[in-house]
């Protein structure tokens, strides 16, 4: 169509000219905070709770007017380091209207727009301080006490930064951009599962769990040998134990040499922080109410199930009811908390009697499946050939099981 023809085209064209020219990214003027602009807020679709933009490339880093600066600018340089000089990346983020946003120390999840409407919001403050970003919610999140290292922050061994924005890498840029992506992913994560390379580890969880712990470790910001991780940490490491992702993290974010230190822990002040000082800023503190349900929570007093949801038993495998699953067009939610110290599989039988679809659920864990009225799902040791019980799903559009072994 030619551009005179349609005023709405040479609207669509001039607003992309002055997106590309806005969000240009020289060294001059790098990291440096500013109001949001009038025309990004447009195009984002921001609510007026975002009050502060960093500019990075074609990449908007927000907050509200409660956030740091110095977070702002550290969230930053944090993303400039992990693309590495790989600009269409942060395009392609552009393009999907993704955004990433820096919550202050008395801010929580569900103060984010774009995730105030995730429930229970309890769980959901409590849960974490940062989430990864889908078509549907394309934020990214982490909190500016993990940015800034400051007392008190939950996550005092690893960047949150790094491992939320490589799940919005992951699903916002290099999936959509390249098809075959995902495929050769998820061929990685089968055979270091077949492997055992990251048994038992928040990595074995999926392949986009796994995507974003290994490149934590590519860049040297990972815990090492706690409840959820085991002893890959670093790049060489990772290149020693897993060379297949490390080959797949190099082809799409480089091959750059930077790693990630902490402020006081890098060699000079870099000029973002330059006046910063860590002894000035307050601690961050889970609000009483937050650390009260999670502890509710992790001894089964309360679950993420709505109100009304039917509580299911556990039956054993020989009981006629749970031999196999029964074909019904009637969905049923079952959200499902394992608390039984045991690493579990959590497997659909299906219509003969068979297991399929299989799902690892470590001690704390907890997870929704969208099933049927009907279906049977069967509880075993993951470890052991070691079966715990089976369950049907019951007439109800919700039903809950909080595990726990005798």
């Amino acid at each position: 169509m030619d551009l005179g023809s349609s005023p709405n085209s040479f609207l669509i064209t001039v607003t992309a000219f002055w997106l590309s020219q806005t969000f240009a990214f020289s060294k001059k003027d790098r990291f440096q905070v500013t109001p949001v602009p009038s025309e990004v807020r447009s195009y984002l679709g921001l609510s007026d709770f975002y009050q502060k933009r960093v500019a990075v490339g074609d990449f908007s880093v927000l907050g509200s007017k409660k956030v740091s600066d110095y977070a702002l600018k550290e969230a930053g340089f944090l993303i400039y380091q992990m693309v590495g000089g790989k600009d269409e990346l942060l395009t392609a983020l552009n393009q999907h209207k993704t955004r990433f946003v820096v919550m202050a120390r008395n801010e929580f999840t569900t103060d984010v727009p774009e995730h105030s409407d995730l429930q229970p919001s309890l769980y959901w403050d409590r849960r974490a301080r940062g989430l990864g970003a889908t078509p549907s919610r394309p934020a990214v999140s982490c909190g500016e006490e993990n940015l800034l290292c400051t007392a008190g922050d939950p996550y005092n061994t690893e960047n949150i930064l790094i491992h939320e924005f490589a799940h919005a890498l992951h699903e916002m840029a290099i999936k959509p951009t390249f098809p075959a992506f995902q495929n050769e992913l998820d061929e990685c994560f089968r055979l270091a599962i077949e492997e055992k390379i990251w048994e038992g580890t928040y990595a074995s969880t999926n392949s986009s769990e796994y995507w974003a712990e290994c490149v934590q470790s590519w860049f040297n910001t990972n815990r090492e040998n706690d409840n959820d991780h085991g002893n890959i940490n670093t790049r060489k490491e990772l290149v020693a134990s897993d060379p297949r992702i490390a080959r797949l993290i190099a082809r799409h974010l480089g091959k750059n040499d930077w790693r990630y230190q902490k402020p006081d822990q890098r060699k000079a002040t870099l000029d973002h922080l330059r006046g910063f000082d860590p002894s000035k800023e307050k601690a961050f503190e889970w609000p009483d109410y937050l650390v009260q349900w999670k502890t509710d929570f992790e001894q089964g007093k309360v679950n993420l199930a709505p109100s009304g949801s039917t509580k299911i038993k556990l039956m054993t495998p020989s009981e006629e009811k749970v031999r196999k699953s029964i074909a019904s067009r009637k969905r049923c939610a079952l959200y499902f908390h394992n608390l039984s110290e045991k690493t579990i599989l959590l497997e659909w039988i299906d219509f003969e009697g068979k297991p399929r679809q299989s799902k690892i659920l470590r001690h704390r864990d907890h997870t929704t499946i969208n099933s049927f009225v009907g279906h049977v799902w069967e509880i075993r040791d993951s470890g052991k050939n070691k079966t715990f019980g089976r369950i049907l799903l019951p007439k109800s559009k919700t039903a809950h099981l909080t595990f726990k072994t005798q």
